[in-house]
């Protein structure tokens, strides 16, 4: 008799054990709220803003301008990966002295993508246009 009721103990133990799963966490059901990742944005767009490629989309803050670029956007890199090339299919043509030019709160950016650190509140705007001109206004997005 014994046995069997630490049987059926061990047996409700191992149940509850395993079939904890429930759908919120400890932190939630003890009414804790959960913060957002501080956000940056990325904007990508042709003949200095004339023609949007993709819109502005929220990043996480602390990754570099690279790595953001690439979670929205397909891309196509050269030197290894030092350089964009291509963005949603639209390449560069060097012949017309077109290229992807990038700016970080619409000021040409000094560094490559891969060591600009994204802040919180950073709007990276891609844009395609001649690399001897720079872009004489910023689309109010890209502020």
């Amino acid at each position: 008799m014994f046995r069997r009721s630490l049987a059926a103990v061990l047996f409700v133990c191992a149940l509850a054990a395993c079939g904890g799963n429930s759908s919120s966490s400890p932190a939630t059901q003890a009414g804790a709220t959960t913060q957002a990742a501080p956000q940056a944005a990325v904007l990508v767009t042709t003949d200095c803003g004339a023609t949007v490629v993709t819109e502005k989309t929220p990043v996480d803050a602390g990754q570099n301008a690279m790595r953001a670029l690439d979670r929205v956007a397909d891309i196509e890199t050269d030197s290894g990966g030092k350089f964009v090339t291509e963005i949603e299919g639209v390449e560069q043509d060097e012949g017309k002295k077109l290229a992807w030019l990038y700016y970080v709160n619409g000021k040409s950016a000094t560094k490559g993508a891969a060591e600009v650190e994204l802040k919180t509140g950073d709007v990276e705007w891609w844009d395609l246009h001649n690399w001897e001109k720079e872009c004489a206004s910023v689309p109010p997005d890209a502020q």
